[in-house]
């Protein structure tokens, strides 16, 4: 178009010629469209990236909620001829007798102890989350109760002073213990349920020994817990005798020298504080 023209002056011009440029104008080229695709798929990406992030980490939680993994644990332990207790921030309480090694694990999802060695008695406050005792195979699980458990060379033996409980051992299917009953496994042995007075089970809390016709072996087991160096039954048919009554546990060596007088035995003392029993 010359200077001065205009459309209708042209022969054959196009009437929308004046229109194109403001067209180009408003619609975006090919170039644009294709940069503005890829800027588009590449926010997609990113935004799938936060997504499958958040997505795993959701995934990793509920993971570990459902595996209820150990967070981190506390041991606790009482020295020879001492007993401690504590109180939980549930408001459970845990009596640990003389010679215990308990271990605390913090958990996501229940209260877990593990009794490695001693003797404690639990009285729980009851929570959404489960409590759980275990000790070398033995879990007893919380009822709605006050329970003792004691881990020592003649096994586990698990009493209830009030309630009940729920005991399961080497995948055997679980038990209910009531109150005023034991249950007791040993090395070599299935758990066996008898009754039990709860007072005597937990009279060492009170500083007391209550023996009522309990066999020498046993009662042994029980002063050991109270002394360092070791107590030995030397001929193991004296085992089988008994012993009644009740004693300070603060007076261990008193009752050692006790026995030969209410037993046929005989008590000997070595330089390194052991004790040996025989036949008389």
């Amino acid at each position: 178009m010359k200077p001065g023209e205009t459309p209708e002056q042209i022969p054959d011009a196009d009437p929308l010629t004046p229109f194109e440029q403001a067209l180009r104008n408003r619609v975006p080229s090919r170039e644009a469209l294709l940069a503005e695709a890829k800027a588009q798929t590449a926010r997609q990406r990113r935004r799938k990236q936060t997504l499958g992030g958040g997505l795993s980490l959701l995934l990793l939680a509920g993971g570990l909620w459902l595996l209820d993994p150990a967070l981190y644990s506390d041991d606790l332990r009482t020295p020879v001829g001492t007993r401690d207790s504590l109180q939980l921030a549930d408001g459970s309480t845990i009596k640990l007798n003389s010679a215990t090694h308990l271990r605390i694990e913090h958990r996501l999802r229940s209260r877990q102890f593990e009794l490695l060695e001693g003797e404690a008695t639990f009285t729980v406050v009851h929570g959404p989350q489960p409590f759980i005792v275990r000790s070398h195979g033995v879990a007893v699980r919380d009822i709605g109760t006050v329970f003792n458990v004691r881990s020592d060379s003649r096994g586990v033996a698990v009493v209830v002073i009030e309630g009940e409980v729920e005991v399961s051992a080497n995948d055997a299917a679980p038990r209910r213990v009531h109150g005023g009953q034991q249950w007791l496994a040993g090395a070599a042995q299935a758990g066996t349920l008898s009754a039990i007075d709860p007072g005597r089970a937990i009279a060492w809390q009170q500083g007391k020994l209550r023996f009522d016709g309990t066999p020498l072996r046993e009662v042994i087991a029980d002063l050991q817990r109270y002394r360092q160096a070791p107590i030995r039954l030397v001929d193991p048919r004296l085992g089988q005798l008994r012993v009644s009554g009740e004693f300070d546990s603060d007076a261990v060596e008193p009752l050692l020298d006790l026995l030969p007088s209410i037993l046929p035995i005989s008590v000997s003392r070595a330089a390194d504080g052991s004790v040996s029993i025989k036949a008389r």
